[in-house]
């Protein structure tokens, strides 16, 4: 694709995507092949091992304990025999059968998963009960022959103890204790080898469980070069030329892309073009904007100023836009010729720069006049002219004039919040309105506006504001002017930037939209 540059022509060389090398695909894939087998390899190993280890702990070494303490047992009961007859020897004699026969069960269930080692458990448990079972009680002699070292005695008489003998003697088999004591023996070496092999099996199988990690640890070490290796090949170094030609005007990379790749180096010619154009409007914009940004300002300025209060009187006001610098808000403080000083505040409907603009037009307006003729109903009909008959805005304001000398407070509410009057015991009233607002339909005839008046003496604080506070919305609802009215009503003094401090701080932790619409108050008092 061609493109402009400078005043001259460039053609851009695309990228291509030439077929995929055949090597180094072979290895990529093998090297996934090999970790994929060595990682299933290794699990089903680890599962071997772990099955290993659990029989090893919970069969071969809890069967080897039963076994001791059966085999405790069993030579508790011995020791009993041999001993002299008395209480000790015999409650040492049941004690003895208690634990061998609380034992005896446990060790079947754990041996039973050996047929070796359930017959040769079998063989003890038989030798061990019927070796117990036959103790004489009575006979001293044939009981420590019974428990002897060498005895063949059951128990039962001389008689029948040589009649079983013969039986055992004719089978090759011993009976009594040495029987019992043979039997412990074979089966305490079997668990041995048993959990010799185990042990045994178990290293083994943790080796090769070592030797998969391992070869799964390298099976993806080189899977990721390999990859790291194509993907830079393949998609970063065609990026990174993207990325140049974008930063630079350079012709494009010859360099291998899939298709996707480079279907985005010729998105990205388009997108350069178009960035250029955009650099292109939004410098003109800015330079639009260094010559405007002073006149906005100062139409803001006279938006919020308030000049100088007169002789006795301290006012505070703040203008919040809800848009930029400008606003549909106008505030003002006026020293009139005659001692006193005019407050004015009032509301264009709507906000931004066409709001702003009729604002100042009215804030001049009202400015001129009440200098001139210090007659607010006159001041309100100079501002009425001003509305355009074919413009739908229209205006509320309040006008007040506080005169120190003679203690009085005078106002003019054209449609307006009624302002709040705090007196100097904390109580809160409210000035009601004195006329509609001013639209280009309601015609300023005689007895539109009056004007009405009420006591100011020190310590009572006025508050102007628009509905953008009192009607103001936040998480918990709207703002309210009893909100308004409560916190006048708590302030500690009549200070107009303290009371105007407040309510913004009351307004932020209310959690006030800012942006619904322009928040503006103005607070007087007299000294």
């Amino acid at each position: 694709m061609g493109e402009s540059v400078g005043g001259g022509s460039r053609t851009a060389m695309p990228l291509h995507a030439p077929g995929r090398p055949p090597l180094p695909a072979l290895v990529l894939a093998l090297s996934a092949l090999v970790a994929g087998a060595s990682a299933v390899g290794g699990y089903l190993v680890n599962e071997r091992h772990e099955s290993t280890v659990r029989h090893l702990e919970q069969k071969i070494r809890p069967a080897q304990g039963v076994l001791a303490q059966a085999r405790t047992a069993v030579g508790d009961a011995r020791s009993a025999c041999l001993a002299e007859d008395g209480a000790q020897a015999d409650a040492l004699r049941t004690d003895a059968r208690t634990r061998l026969a609380q034992r005896l069960p446990e060790l079947r269930t754990l041996t039973a998963y050996h047929p070796q080692l359930a017959a040769a458990t079998q063989d003890f448990d038989r030798t061990a009960t019927d070796w117990l079972d036959g103790l004489p009680a009575a006979d001293r002699a044939a009981a420590l022959a019974a428990c002897s070292g060498s005895g063949s005695g059951s128990g039962s008489g001389s008689d029948s103890g040589s009649d079983s003998g013969a039986a055992e003697e004719g089978e090759g088999k011993e009976e009594g204790y040495p029987a019992v004591h043979r039997n412990a023996d074979r089966l305490t070496v079997l668990l041995a080898a048993e959990a010799h092999d185990t042990t045994a099996d178990a290293s083994r199988e943790g080796r090769a469980v070592l030797f998969y990690l391992l070869v799964l640890c390298g099976g993806l070490v080189v899977l990721a070069g390999l990859t790291a290796r194509q993907i830079t090949r393949r998609l970063l170094t065609p990026l990174a030329g993207i990325e140049q030609r974008l930063r630079h005007d350079v012709p494009a990379l010859d360099v291998p892309a899939p298709a996707a790749v480079s279907r985005l180096a010729h998105a990205a010619d388009a997108l350069r073009t178009r960035l250029r154009t955009a650099q292109r409007q939004a410098h003109r914009d800015h330079q639009a904007l260094v010559q405007n940004g002073p006149c906005v300002q100062g139409l803001g300025a006279i938006l919020a100023s308030r000049h100088r209060a007169g002789p006795g009187v301290r006012a505070h006001g703040d203008l919040v836009a809800a848009e930029g610098l400008l606003a549909g808000d106008y505030l003002g403080v006026i020293a009139l010729p005659d001692g006193s000083t005019a407050l004015l505040l009032g509301d264009v409907s709507g906000h931004g720069v066409e709001a702003a603009l009729l604002a100042v037009q009215l804030k001049c307006a009202l400015r001129g006049a009440l200098r001139t003729a210090a007659d607010p109903v006159a001041a309100v009909r100079a501002a009425w002219h001003t509305l355009d008959p074919e413009d739908e805005h229209f205006t509320t304001l309040v006008l007040v004039r506080i005169d120190p000398r003679t203690g009085r407070l005078s106002w003019l509410n054209a449609g307006h919040e009624r302002p709040f009057l705090r007196r100097a015991d904390g109580t809160v009233e409210r000035l009601a309105p004195t006329g509609p607002l001013l639209h280009p339909l309601i015609g300023p005839g005689p007895g539109t506006w009056t004007e009405r008046s009420t006591p100011f003496r020190p310590g009572d604080l006025l508050l102007l504001c628009t509905d953008g506070l009192t009607e103001g919305r936040g998480p918990g609802g709207e703002f309210g002017e009893q909100r308004v009215a409560d916190l006048l009503a708590a302030l500690p003094g009549s200070a107009p930037d303290a009371a105007v401090r407040a309510l913004h701080a009351e307004a932020d932790r209310f959690g006030l939209d800012w942006r619904r619409d322009d928040v503006t108050a103005l607070a007087a008092t007299v000294s």
